[in-house]
This record gives structure tokens, C-alpha cells and sequence, in this order.
């Protein structure tokens, strides 16, 4: 089976989120599909499968789990169906555990069609300073499905913050996603951390930016806006709202391609 290697949200090699990509005729057994991605070790592996008529079954594995979204490895695996001239047109559809996922080829980049995903209700911020051990100042605490956002004051806060995984473990949530009020270009600012998916630190989440753009909606008063996740790697997203739906633009580069032997 052929595989690929693709940096995500990124405009050049070794920037953005690198996925695996590996497209099957079946899919493997559960307990395979986590080796493969346990032997990759990314944050994420898709497996796609092909359908009819340009649509495609796409799963995800962490490291450890399968998850139910993944939007860096949606647009690596949409980048490698147009590399390899898999779909008949601009636009490649998905069936997924969250849904039908569209990706769009466009002059920009990628368009990722994925479910606005709302946040819920406030929780206590002293609780998350106490339990993570926080000396940068946290304005918001709000439940966001299975996982938390954390707004703190400023983007250097963001970017300066060292969390320990073992504490964030505490905490009983899949995702915990710290994010301020941008600057400049930046509409808003993010880091994204998932010790309990395998994960200590996403370099750029789509899924996250689905209830990050949520927030921030309401925040901003706005629907459109230029978001970017502050990791070493680092990554932009352009994310506009329509309804009940958030278009997530991104570009991303292949950087190896290989067979799997095993």
C-alpha cells in the first residue's frame, strides 16, 4: 500500500502539521490501523478508502485512538487525492464519523467544509489555574464538547505558556485549547494540547478551529477571520462561517512518499 507524508496548513516543508496518508482498498483491522499509526508516529494518520464517483471513506488514528475529526489529516489526505488525480473535479467529499467532510480545490490553498462546532457552558478559572499551576492570567474558561478553551490576556501569554502533560491529564477533557485575542494579520491566537490522545502538542488543529471559530463569532461580532496556531512548527488558517458550517483554508506540501511493506 502506497503512503504519504504531508505537512498540513503549511506553505513550505517542515511548517504546519504533518500527517500520514494511506489510501486502502479496506480498511485494516482497528488493531492495525493503530500500529500503523503508533509506527508513524504523528499526530494523526488517515486512512481513506475510495468509494464511487469522487467520494471517499477517511478515518483517523492518533498514535493511540481513532478520533471522530481531524482537519490537517482531511486536507493531507484531500492533497494527496488531487496530487495523484484521484478525483474528477475541484471538490472531494468524505464520509466520516462526523459527518459528510467536503475539501475544495481553490487559487488559495485547500477549503476544508466542516461542522460548526458550538461552545457550551462557562466553567470556573480558578480551577484551571489551581490544577495547571497557571501564572499567566486566564479571562474565560468554557466547555467546548470534549474539550476546554482557555482565553488568556494577550498572544505572548499563548505563546510563553508551558503546560506539564501530566496536569492537563488531570483535568478530564480530550483537548485543552488555549487561545487570546490576535494581533496585526492574527484575528485570534492558539495552542492546542491532547496528552490523553497521544498528542502533547498539536502544531496546527482544524477540528479545534471549528469551536475556536465558534468563540470567537461571538466574541469578534464577526465571521470571517485569519487565524494562526502559535506551536514551533507553527500554522495559518483563513476561516470564514456560513450558517452551520466552517471553511477552513490552508495549503500543504507533500514531503515523502513510500510503500508499506508489512
Amino acid at each position: 500500500m502506497k503512503i504519504w507524508t504531508v505537512d498540513a496548513f503549511a506553505s513550505q516543508p517542515y511548517t504546519g502539521n504533518p500527517a500520514a496518508v494511506m489510501i486502502v482498498p479496506e480498511f485494516p483491522e482497528d488493531a492495525l490501523c493503530k500500529k500503523i499509526a503508533a509506527e508513524m508516529n504523528l499526530s494523526e494518520t488517515a486512512f481513506v478508502k475510495p468509494l464511487t464517483d469522487g467520494m471517499f471513506h477517511i478515518r483517523w488514528f492518533t498514535p493511540m485512538v481513532e478520533v471522530k475529526l481531524c482537519g490537517h489529516a482531511t486536507l493531507s489526505a484531500a492533497h494527496i487525492l488531487f496530487q495523484e488525480k484521484l478525483v474528477p473535479g475541484d471538490t472531494v467529499t468524505f464520509t466520516s464519523l462526523s459527518g459528510p467532510l467536503m475539501v475544495t480545490k481553490e487559487a488559495g490553498g485547500l477549503t476544508l467544509n466542516f461542522p460548526l462546532q458550538q461552545t457550551g457552558d462557562k466553567l470556573p478559572v480558578e480551577f484551571f489555574i489551581e490544577q495547571l499551576d497557571l501564572k499567566e492570567p486566564v479571562t474565560t474558561a468554557v466547555q467546548a464538547h470534549e474539550d476546554v478553551i482557555l482565553e488568556l490576556e494577550s498572544p505572548e501569554d499563548v505563546r510563553q505558556l508551558i503546560l506539564d502533560p501530566k496536569d492537563i491529564l488531570k483535568l478530564g477533557c480530550r483537548d485543552l485549547i488555549v487561545t487570546a485575542r490576535g494581533e496585526g494579520a492574527y484575528d485570534f491566537i492558539s495552542r492546542v494540547f491532547a496528552p490523553s490522545q497521544g498528542i502533547e502538542e498539536d502544531p496546527v488543529t482544524g477540528s479545534a478551529h471549528c469551536k475556536l471559530a465558534y468563540y470567537w463569532q461571538k466574541k469578534l461580532n464577526k465571521n470571517a477571520f485569519m487565524a494562526y496556531q502559535a506551536s514551533k512548527r507553527g500554522g495559518e488558517i483563513q476561516i470564514a462561517i456560513q450558517q452551520d458550517r466552517v471553511l477552513m483554508t490552508g495549503k500543504a506540501v507533500t514531503v515523502m512518499e513510500g510503500n508499506w511493506l508489512v
